[in-house]
């Protein structure tokens, strides 16, 4: 069950595996962007980030980087703005006549306390918090203090004065985690309070395999993760992942059409059937590599 649990870890990134090694370490890039064109049109890069604030996913190689400079338009699933931060810390509390502390009962309730006080939350805080909030809360990685690699993006687009574009609403991401059940929300909180103590290692091998920017092999690694057949899993799977490629897939037609677009997403909706680069396939875009030489037209 702790394994199929993990995809709701993480608000900002859905990236979930189990070990494999680096032989070396470098910087990113490699597998992870994607040139989109079809013929007579403008082309456009899809990169697949990792929504941690660690130095070693944003040391991006000079590809990424010229290709980011090039483009006109940057598209992040949401904008990490002013306006979406103050969202997101209103839609992880519970409405005033509602606590944690009732929904999850007292025993659960003292074990999430000071497992979060651990983490500078103090119970009355920790008492407004939804579930799933709560869960994420536990399962984050620390932050050094800067930026993730998404909103480093962001805020580079922001100095060269890029036009910026969603796929996505912070309505839309948000209804994923508040349309679970309470059930749902207070199994997947109770798993993570059992193997918290995991959790840094979890992380540690998230950052690596991002690293080695092997497309296939995390996606392999990740369906290793749901745990067989879970049903809880796989409900997770299709709502924060296969579900969300096909709209982002849609809604990034007209991105495609006008080119010169640098567009990054998490990792994981790259790879698979139903992920964004067989998505494009399937509706007559050319996906490939930027190192392939390949006339445009």
């Amino acid at each position: 069950m702790w394994q199929a649990n993990q995809h709701l870890f993480k608000l900002s990134f859905l990236l979930f595996l189990s070990t494999f090694t680096l032989q070396c370490y470098g910087e990113v890039g490699s597998g992870l962007l994607w040139r989109i064109h079809k013929p007579q049109h403008p082309v456009s890069y899809l990169f697949g980030t990792i929504h941690v604030d660690d130095k070693r996913v944003k040391q991006l190689n000079s590809t990424i980087k010229r290709r980011f400079d090039e483009s006109k338009t940057l598209c992040l699933e949401i904008l990490p703005d002013r306006e979406t931060q103050v969202g997101i810390g209103l839609a992880m509390l519970l409405p005033d006549k509602q606590s944690l502390d009732d929904i999850l009962g007292e025993g659960l309730f003292n074990r999430l306390s000071l497992a979060l006080n651990r983490l500078g939350i103090s119970p009355l805080e920790a008492i407004r918090l939804k579930p799933w909030a709560a869960m994420i809360v536990l399962s984050r990685p620390v932050s050094t203090g800067g930026y993730a690699l998404d909103e480093q993006l962001y805020h580079w687009g922001n100095h060269q004065y890029k036009q910026l574009c969603a796929l996505e609403s912070l309505q839309e991401q948000l209804a994923i985690f508040d349309e679970l059940s309470h059930e749902d929300q207070i199994s997947l909180l109770r798993d993570t309070l059992d193997n918290v103590s995991e959790l840094k290692d979890l992380n540690e091998k998230l950052i690596l395999a991002y690293l080695s920017g092997n497309l296939d092999e995390i996606h392999r690694q990740s369906l290793k993760m749901e745990g067989g057949n879970s049903e809880l899993g796989t409900r997770l799977r299709e709502r924060l992942i296969d579900s969300r490629n096909e709209k982002m897939a849609i809604k990034l037609i007209n991105v495609l059409e006008k080119g010169n677009a640098f567009i990054a997403v998490g990792a994981l909706h790259l790879p698979g059937e139903k992920g964004l680069l067989q998505l494009l396939r399937d509706r007559g875009y050319i996906v490939t590599p930027p190192t392939i030489q390949i006339s445009p037209w």
